[in-house]
C-alpha cells in the first residue's frame, strides 16, 4: 500500500483547524496541525510534510507571508503550500497587501473544496487513461463492465442506470480514497451540468438499496461532511 501522503494544516480557529484535520484523514491523509506561524515552520523542519494548508490570517505570522518563507528559502526543505480562508471572510480581505506573496487564496464553502483542491494537487483524481475506463474491475464479489455497462455481484446481474454504473464505477476506481461529491457531481454528471437539490444524496440512496439486496452488506460508505468511498 502507499503511504500517504503528509498534510500540515496550519490554523488559529480550532474549530476550522480540527474539521480540516479530520476531513483530511478521512480522505486517507496523514495529517499534523499547528495553531500558529511559528509552531507551523518548527513542525515543517521536523516533520517535512507534503503539503502545509495555511490559514489567511494567521496570529503571529500572516497566511501568505508564511507560504511564502516555506516555498522559498526561508527554511531548509521548501514544502507546497496552500492559502485557504473561510468564505465567511470578506473578499477584499483577501487582497493582495504590498510585501505579501501574490497568489491566490482558496476561499472555502465547505471542506470538500479544500480536498479536492489538495486532491488536484497530488493527481489523485481518477486517472484519464482510457484503459480505465473499458477494461472490466472486479472488486470483491462485485464486477464492472464498463463497455457494456454492466454489474454483477456474486455472479448475479443488478440492473443500474447509466448514471448509477459510473458513480460506483468512479467509487470502485478510486479504492480506497474518499471521493468528495463535487469530483464525482463533475465525473459523473459533467462540469456543465448544474447539480441541484438532493439529486446526488437520491442516486446514492437508490444505488445503496440496489447493492445491498444483492449482496447483503454496504459497499459504499458515507465520509460526513466530504463525499463517499467504496468499501466493497
Amino acid at each position: 500500500m502507499a503511504v500517504p501522503k503528509h498534510v500540515l494544516v496550519a490554523e488559529r480557529d480550532p474549530s476550522v483547524l480540527g474539521r480540516l484535520a479530520r476531513a483530511l484523514r478521512s480522505a486517507g491523509y496523514a495529517t499534523s496541525e499547528a495553531g500558529t506561524g511559528r509552531e507551523t515552520l518548527r513542525f515543517v523542519q521536523m516533520e517535512h510534510p507534503d503539503l502545509v494548508v495555511v490559514g489567511l490570517h494567521l496570529q503571529d505570522i500572516g497566511g501568505r507571508d508564511l507560504a511564502r518563507i516555506l516555498e522559498t528559502n526561508g527554511t531548509s526543505l521548501p514544502v507546497k503550500t496552500i492559502v485557504v480562508c473561510d468564505a465567511s471572510i470578506p473578499t477584499d480581505d483577501c487582497a493582495f497587501t504590498s510585501g505579501a506573496i501574490e497568489r491566490p487564496v482558496l476561499r472555502w464553502l465547505s471542506i470538500d473544496e479544500v480536498v479536492t483542491h489538495i486532491n488536484a494537487i497530488f493527481d489523485l483524481s481518477v486517472s484519464k487513461d482510457p484503459d480505465l475506463f473499458t477494461e472490466p474491475v472486479s472488486c470483491g464479489s462485485i464486477r464492472m463492465d464498463p463497455g457494456e455497462l454492466t454489474v454483477e455481484v456474486d455472479g448475479k446481474p443488478v440492473d443500474l442506470s447509466e448514471r448509477e454504473f459510473r458513480f460506483l464505477h468512479t467509487l470502485a476506481l478510486n479504492g480506497e480514497r474518499t471521493c468528495t461529491r463535487e469530483e464525482l457531481k463533475n465525473l459523473v454528471w459533467g462540469e456543465d451540468v448544474e447539480v441541484v437539490g438532493r439529486t446526488v444524496d437520491v442516486l446514492v440512496s437508490r444505488l445503496r438499496s440496489k447493492l445491498t439486496a444483492a449482496s447483503g452488506r454496504e459497499v459504499i460508505s458515507t465520509i460526513r461532511g466530504i463525499g463517499y468511498r467504496f468499501t466493497g
